[in-house]
């Protein structure tokens, strides 16, 4: 017997009740990220390490896309990056006008480290659910994200 639909603005409220939790959870493992990489490296760093470590030698034009940081802000974060050892600046090759961001041996490091330190933090906090919930709760997640069922 097929359930009953329930009313629209049922669907609604709980829609935003998800939405709310969505959040809640969101906040709640970014604080602990913080708290985790507090000391060694800041999530803005950590994130630049990360798009760096995915495609090395970008352009800050493409890092800004990525990181979603405005031109000043990624130029903050990757003077201080370069300051500290992690990055280096290079023309590019093909068009001199180009800069690129290379991740040194030291950024490598720094970013492995973290990344271990984070993959436990993250792998503590859903331990509470089960290989088969995990597992549910991706899928429910890409369903979410899946656009073209957008209307």
């Amino acid at each position: 017997m097929a359930a009953e639909a329930r009313p629209a603005k049922q669907h609604a409220q709980d829609a935003l009740r998800a939405w709310v939790r969505l959040l809640q959870v969101h906040k709640t493992v970014l604080a602990e990220a913080r708290d985790e990489l507090q000391g060694d490296i800041t999530l803005p760093r950590f994130d630049l390490l990360a798009s760096l470590d995915r495609e090395d030698g970008q352009t800050q034009t493409s890092l800004s896309r990525y990181l979603l940081a405005t031109a000043g802000n990624l130029t903050g974060l990757v003077d201080r990056a370069e300051r500290d050892g992690l990055v280096m600046r290079r023309a590019d090759p093909a068009d001199r006008r180009l800069t690129r961001v290379y991740l040194t041996s030291r950024g490598r490091k720094l970013y492995a480290d973290a990344t271990r330190r984070h993959a436990r933090r993250i792998d503590a906090r859903f331990a509470s659910l089960e290989d088969g919930e995990l597992e549910e709760l991706i899928r429910l997640l890409d369903k979410l994200l899946d656009k073209e069922k957008l209307p």
